[in-house]
């Protein structure tokens, strides 16, 4: 069964977000053993996850794993991405979803963030 990851960030009016995030899900598709990475954002930006969804269940992906790339564990993670998934469950009930947690304390980023501070 293909398997599909979609990595979901929060959006931004700054055209440079998208390459950054271009940048990032290029990485993690090198990474990872998923068949399918897909980038996606919440607000303001395009694609969103119902666009991000279509686009892998079109590819015949039946187990979707969305990745929130979010520091913090707000209202988007506890409310309104899990309400858009519920929507999507709805639309697309032949698909599994999973979502994972958010980043949340990471010892590594703490330490890129030293890092890049000490260079200062």
């Amino acid at each position: 069964m293909k398997k599909g990851l979609i990595v979901l960030a929060h959006g931004s009016k700054v055209a440079e977000t998208d390459e950054i995030m271009t940048q990032y899900v290029e990485t993690i598709q090198k990474k990872v053993t998923f068949e399918y990475v897909e980038k996606a954002y919440l607000q303001m930006m395009s694609p969103d996850l119902a666009e991000a969804v279509g686009k892998l269940s079109e590819a015949g992906v039946k187990d979707i794993v969305v990745f929130p790339f979010f520091l913090f564990n707000g209202n988007h993670i506890k409310e309104d991405i899990p309400s858009e998934l519920d929507a999507l469950k709805i639309k697309y009930p032949e698909l599994n979803f999973t979502f994972m947690s958010n980043i949340g304390y990471e010892p590594k980023l703490a330490e890129i963030v030293a890092e890049r501070i000490e260079r200062l």
